[in-house]
């Protein structure tokens, strides 16, 4: 099996290369910055935002699968240029080449009034962000109707920490102003997890959207609240914060409804908790 990873070098691109399966399996991934440092992966920098750059990389490697990770939140123009145009430049690529796609997605796709979503869920997103998701969702099932759209929640992980497990330190250590919103909750997924789930994904030809949530649903304040004893931090040095405080909207409750995931996968997507127990306190580098 032939695999091209957009975004190796990401948080969830990492996870996957770090459990890339052996042989016979030939792995290749992407970077745009930033030297990647896992060995046994051939590397190729590419710019999504670059179409024919885009064919010509799937072109030389002719992937039989690609996951696209990569994706920007930074700004309105990264998020046209990268998470929307990109999506479809990388879906154009594979229609070309016959390759299958899973194309991953978020949870903010949806307004947070009627949860736990499933599939069949009718999207209404009120963030920047979610706005542009639904769009790269529909550009790729435009271009290529039977490729795997896989929507996922706030990813977490222990070694590195992800981006809100460091937020929630830097609250602690008073490194950082703010607190931990007490009034949106999110279906957390441990990155493991989702990593293993989504290489059973490129065994199976599955078409369509796919949920793939962590399966215990927390609030920020929550889930900081779990990880910061494992941290060797004391969780009562988290504030609570409220959306009403936040100058932009947001969805109070993006749960995902995973069924179908659970009925296909033998990978479980587990809960914080479930993660957690067992596991002793973490050393963080100063």
């Amino acid at each position: 099996m032939h695999v091209f990873i957009t975004g190796g070098t990401g948080y969830l691109g990492s996870a996957l290369l770090r459990q890339r399966p052996g042989q016979p399996w030939v792995l290749w991934a992407s970077y745009f910055s930033g030297a990647p440092a896992l060995p046994g992966v051939e590397w190729v920098r590419l710019d999504i935002r670059d179409a024919k750059a885009v064919e010509a990389t799937l072109a030389r490697f002719r992937p039989a699968v690609v996951v696209h990770t990569a994706y920007s939140k930074a700004d309105p123009e990264a998020l046209e240029a990268i998470t929307v145009q990109g999506s479809a430049h990388v879906a154009q690529a594979c229609a070309r080449l016959g390759a299958r796609l899973i194309h991953l997605s978020t949870d903010q796709v949806f307004d947070g009034e009627r949860p736990p979503y499933a599939e069949s869920a009718l999207p209404n997103p009120i963030t920047p962000y979610g706005r542009a998701k639904l769009q790269a969702e529909r550009r790729v099932q435009a271009i290529l109707p039977e490729a795997t759209l896989v929507r996922t929640s706030l990813i977490w992980g222990l070694n590195p920490v992800d981006v809100t497990s460091q937020m929630v330190l830097e609250i602690a250590d008073g490194k950082r102003a703010g607190g931990l919103f007490v009034d949106e909750y999110r279906s957390f997924v441990f990155v493991e997890d989702l990593a293993q789930a989504l290489w059973e994904l490129v065994s199976l030809d599955l078409q369509g959207l796919l949920h793939l949530g962590g399966a215990e649903v927390l609030s920020r304040l929550e889930f900081g609240r779990l990880i910061a004893p494992l941290h060797g931090r004391d969780p009562a040095r988290l504030p609570a914060q409220r959306r009403a405080d936040f100058p932009e909207p947001r969805p109070a409750n993006c749960a995902l409804d995973s069924a179908l995931a659970r009925s296909l996968l033998q990978t479980r997507l587990r809960g914080v908790r479930e993660v957690l127990q067992g596991l002793g306190p973490i050393r963080q580098q100063p």
